[in-house]
């Protein structure tokens, strides 16, 4: 036994004190009474009773001198050394997706990290502990902690994914600690199966539990409706399972099919939506309940309608370029006079024959022949030319040129005529006309883009009737505002690309859990990793302080819905140690509960002395 603090033991000085206070105490108090037969009698009954009197005040002192000195050793902080009885522990523990899955409202998780506490809990004090993390990613949450509560808390904290991670980089942190301390206790906590392991004791997590899921939902228009079809599985038993398919939010299915599920076996449906012609979202789900919610359900999102754009048209005469806008791209189209123009709100900007007194800042800006030069454009206007002429596209090899110009033919195409444009600004020339830019695209001095038609559309309808009009104004229109996410429809793990557009100055992903990430503006296409499944809100907030808002769905792998999946092995390399630290035990709970013992008895004692005494 060791004491932390010797000093305590002064305290056993109070010992001899209180026998010093019990041999000189005065027991008795004399008075003056009247002598009565009474009092006599009262006198030798007391008498006779000094001797059990005596053995209580004894017995009180006893209790004392024993309660000073267990006090004293408790003040004195005793450690009792267990020789051996510490050791060195590892715990690897999976968080993949697939430990989520519970059985009576337990997951698989928490069932998994109960076993690291009750193992962590009856180790000796003295030894140590380190946890290897598998969620999304390898984390090494601790290492050698030897403070037990410490390493508690913190195996508390940790929270399963939905992602799909094998044990590799896992075992080579497991490795590593091993190679370090061959006597290390390593423990595989996971709901895996493993053909073969050395060096590491396995807990397995695996309840029997029932797990259904849907995967692989498509949509695509037929004549009379929208025909959604996938497949659903379940992975423990056959069963009947009910696919229902619920559009843009409505609490009632749309439509709905009955599937026949061979265990283990994909079963397809096919349910038709009839009259359904678009949608936002669709959400396909079964209807029975099972251990692992997260693969019961999968959400398609309309990608162009996540990424529709509203469009103001400023003209006096809109048909064509309305027409053409609409032909082209998933776009909400507003048109209005000249006069009745105002700023605010829109995506893109459309000025047919007439030019704004200043800049829009909010949105892409096109111009149709312009006859004026307006601040912060990148071009100034320097009259017309009226006569009819040729015009050819460039012959540029730039990639912005060539992507504008993609599917167009190239060849020539006649005007009636054209402004005359100079241009102060980088802009990318994409036709010309007598070696003046006719077709012109670039970003104007608030970043935004800009595309210039220097003639008239009206007047121009061969061209404007063309399938290089449609074409290039579809490349325009990708152009002016990108499809800020190219599809809404991912699993855990993969990384989802946003597409920076101009006037973006601040994004923030929301993922299903509410927690916010905020990532880089400064890039072209900014990166994500979708960690959790369910649905993400991607929110981007312009310059003028609007926002778009855009939604992805991030499905659970299927490598993570098979309740028994078998891995191959977890070995750990090398000879294994049996070297044992030693442990200690410093709970002093068992002194205070003696001492109040103690204390009680005492005062039990006194209590009845002075009964005794009345």
């Amino acid at each position: 036994m060791i004491l932390s603090n010797p000093l305590g033991l002064l305290g056993l000085l109070a010992v001899p004190v209180l026998i010093l206070i019990y041999i000189i105490k005065n027991r008795y108090t004399e008075k003056t009474v009247p002598a009565t037969y009474l009092w006599t009698l009262s006198e030798r009954f007391l008498r006779k009773r000094i001797p059990i009197s005596r053995i209580v005040g004894i017995l009180s002192l006893i209790l004392q001198i024993l309660a000073v000195v267990f006090a004293s050793f408790a003040l004195a902080q005793p450690v009792f050394v267990l020789r051996g009885a510490a050791g060195s522990y590892c715990f690897v523990l999976d968080g993949s997706g697939s430990m989520n899955l519970s059985e009576g409202g337990v997951t698989r998780f928490e069932t998994g990290k109960a076993r690291i506490r009750d193992i962590i809990s009856d180790t000796a004090k003295g030894s140590s502990y380190t946890l290897v993390y598998v969620g999304e990613g390898t984390d090494l949450v601790f290492e050698r902690v030897a403070d037990r509560e410490h390493a508690l808390k913190l195996l508390a904290d940790t929270e399963p994914s939905s992602m799909h991670n094998d044990m590799t980089d896992a075992l080579g942190v497991a490795q590593e600690q091993f190679n370090a301390d061959p006597s290390l206790n390593v423990y595989l906590v996971t709901d895996k199966t493993y053909a073969q392991t050395e060096n590491v004791t396995v807990i397995s997590v695996l309840p029997e539990a029932e797990n259904y899921a849907v995967s692989g939902v498509e949509y695509r228009s037929e004549a009379g409706g929208l025909v959604v079809s996938g497949n659903v599985i379940s992975y423990a038993s056959a069963q009947t399972l009910h696919v229902r398919v619920y559009l843009d939010g409505a609490a009632e299915p749309a439509g709905s099919a009955e599937a026949e599920a061979e265990a283990n076996v994909f079963a397809p449906f096919r349910i038709t939506l009839a009259d359904v012609d678009e949608f936002r979202e669709l959400r396909v789900a079964l209807a029975e309940t099972d251990g692992l919610p997260l693969d019961n359900e999968q959400i398609v999102f309309n990608v162009e309608y996540e990424n529709a754009s509203r469009i103001l048209l400023v003209s006096e005469f809109p048909f064509y370029i309305e027409a053409a806008i609409r032909a082209t791209g998933n776009t909400q189209v507003e048109t209005v006079t000249p006069a009745q123009y105002r700023e605010g709100g829109y995506d893109l900007y459309v000025f047919d024959n007439c030019v704004p007194e200043e800049l829009p800042r909010d949105g892409a800006v096109w111009f149709f022949n312009p006859h004026a030069s307006l601040a912060g454009t990148g071009f100034n206007f320097q009259g017309d030319d009226v006569p009819r002429r040729p015009a050819a596209y460039s012959a540029s090899s730039a990639s912005t040129v060539q992507s504008l110009l993609k599917g167009t033919s190239l060849r020539e195409f006649e005007l009636a005529g054209y402004v005359k444009c100079g241009l102060s600004g980088k802009f990318s020339t994409l036709a010309v006309c007598d070696g003046n830019p006719i077709i012109f695209a670039g970003a104007n001095t608030y970043g935004n883009r800009e595309v210039v038609f220097a003639f008239d559309l009206h007047d121009s309808a061969p061209f404007t009737l063309s399938g290089d009009c449609a074409m290039l104004f579809s490349n325009l229109l990708g152009y002016s505002f990108p499809a800020v996410i190219d599809r809404a429809n991912y699993y855990c793990g993969d990384v989802l690309g946003i597409n920076v557009v101009a006037g973006c100055e601040n994004l923030m992903v929301t993922s299903p859990k509410g927690k916010k990430s905020y990532p880089d503006t400064s890039v072209a296409v900014s990166e994500y990793t979708l960690s959790e499944a369910g649905v993400y809100t991607v929110t981007m907030t312009m310059s003028d302080r609007s926002e778009r808002v855009f939604r992805v769905f991030a499905a659970l792998p299927e490598e993570e819905r098979i309740p028994a999946a078998e891995e191959l092995s977890f070995v750990l390399l090398g000879e294994r140690g049996n070297v044992r630290a030693d442990g200690y035990y410093d709970d002093l709970l068992y002194l205070f509960v003696i001492l109040a013992v103690l204390a009680v008895a005492d005062f039990g004692v006194y209590c009845y002395e002075q009964y005794q005494l009345r």
